[in-house]
């Protein structure tokens, strides 16, 4: 099973929690992929080839990959989760301490309500957020906001502030959980099907 990690902007994947939780999840035996990318606030950046550069480091997604993206790099993944071609719907895709939206105009395309939030929803079989209420950076309606949107599971924590130190247990063992919890369930089974 592959988890892929993506750091936040004006961060990489040597800072804050990555290391720790990249060793973390190898030592139980996930593949880890962390890419790295030329994120800063405030540089306007070129999406397409931004794109084309996620699509070398991570590649096609498969049914069994967990997407983990922070702060604005979760944002970053919903785009890319939005546009990439699949042919298997990953296991889950977790936002950590995710903005709804900021008031910075050269990162207004990356925000959800220039998504299609019913579409992405269906994306991949499993959406969490983890947000917690003391974070200064990005208020706790931010998180829970998001996870309206995209009918997201909603794991609120007490004193982890904006997810920029270095150990955080509930992300590995909320990663941990995932890969051992069987999908009873695919995107879609409990429509009604219109074709029988």
């Amino acid at each position: 099973m592959r988890v892929i990690l993506l750091h936040g902007f004006n961060a990489t994947p040597e800072m804050n929690f990555h290391p720790w939780l990249r060793h973390e999840l190898e030592a139980k035996g996930f593949s880890v992929t962390a890419p790295t990318f030329d994120l800063k606030v405030g540089v306007e950046l070129d999406f397409p080839a931004l794109f084309e550069e996620m699509k070398k480091q991570i590649g096609y997604l498969k049914k069994d990959d967990i997407l983990l993206g922070h702060s604005l790099g979760a944002l970053l993944l919903l785009q890319y989760l939005e546009a990439v071609e699949m042919v298997e719907t990953p296991r889950a895709m977790i936002l950590v301490a995710a903005p709804w939206k900021v008031s910075r105009p050269e990162l207004r395309w990356l925000f959800v309500d220039e998504l299609d939030a019913d579409v992405l929803m269906w994306k991949a079989r499993e959406f969490v957020v983890v947000h917690s209420k003391d974070d200064k950076m990005v208020p706790l309606e931010h998180g829970k906001k998001l996870a309206e949107s995209l009918k997201a599971r909603f794991i609120e924590t007490e004193v982890d502030g904006h997810y920029m130190g270095t150990e955080y247990p509930v992300l590995r063992d909320l990663i941990i959980n995932l890969a051992n919890t069987p999908i009873v369930y695919e995107p879609g089974m409990e429509l009604k099907n219109d074709f029988e």
